[in-house]
């Protein structure tokens, strides 16, 4: 009996390719997210500093109004900052999880082939086996009754 073929090998490593590939879209995107949520962080921690610098312990008292004012727009633009990097972090995290939902769709179109892959070695086993028992019996079946045994 010939040996094993899969007829659809070029599809298996077709998909494996796409699952590498988008394993390692899925790998950028996360980083571009993990890079996204630390700016957000210290742009949220930005807005901290200057709030405590104008209302703390040692805060503004007692400036001129304009610099009251100047320090009350440096608090609007850095809060303004903060809000635009927590939008981008929003998308680098939908980007993040469009990528996972692709990853898992490539990963179960390969691990469905390779399924099928298996199942189909398996049942050429077992085809394979029986068809060797067929061959030795009838090698057994021409070479007759062996010795020791009523004819």
């Amino acid at each position: 009996m010939s040996p094993f073929k899969f007829r659809l090998d070029r599809i298996l490593q077709l998909r494996e390719a796409a699952e590498k590939q988008q394993a390692i879209a899925l790998n950028d995107a996360s980083k571009a997210e993990d890079e996204q949520r630390r700016r957000s962080l210290e742009s949220a921690e930005r807005v901290i500093e200057i709030a405590d610098q104008i209302h703390g312990p040692n805060g503004v008292n007692g400036v001129a109004a304009g610099l009251w004012q100047v320090y009350g727009m440096s608090l609007g633009a850095a809060r303004d900052h903060a809000h635009s990097e927590s939008n981008r972090l929003a998308d680098a995290e939908q980007k993040r999880n469009e990528e996972l939902d692709r990853f898992a769709e490539a990963r179960v179109a390969r691990r469905t082939l390779e399924r099928l892959k298996e199942q189909r070695a398996g049942d050429w086993a077992i085809a394979a086996g029986q068809q060797e028992q067929l061959d030795i019996d009838e090698v057994a079946r021409r070479m007759g009754p062996g010795p020791g045994s009523e004819t």
